[in-house]
């Protein structure tokens, strides 16, 4: 599996005599996020058990739990404890170089 920080590019400098790591979005991560409602997805409902649990789904979906973001950022999700519940159909979008764990 490819790592998901690889979505972004990072650089450091010097701040007061220590590195720092400065991290920018990829021009695939940039395309992502400007594309992803057009975007390839899959539909899921999600499980009991995995209500307000992004990291949970992302962790059963793609096999980390990091990528939790893509499911909020498809699915418009601001409140997860009203608004990814059991029972609720959710889009489930297809990352570049991270293969679906279930289909």
């Amino acid at each position: 599996m490819t790592n998901p920080y690889d979505i972004f590019n990072a650089s450091s400098i010097m701040h007061r005599g220590k590195p720092l790591s400065i991290l920018s979005p990829s021009i695939e991560f940039s395309n992502f996020i400007e594309n992803i409602d057009n975007n390839d997805y899959k539909v899921a409902i999600i499980p009991e058990g995995m209500d307000g649990r992004p990291d949970l789904l992302a962790y059963q979906i793609y096999g980390t739990e990091k990528l939790w973001w893509a499911i909020m950022l498809a699915n418009r999700i601001d409140d997860v404890t009203t608004q990814l519940i059991a029972g609720k159909k959710i889009i489930v979008p297809l990352i570049p170089g991270i293969a679906f764990v279930i289909d």
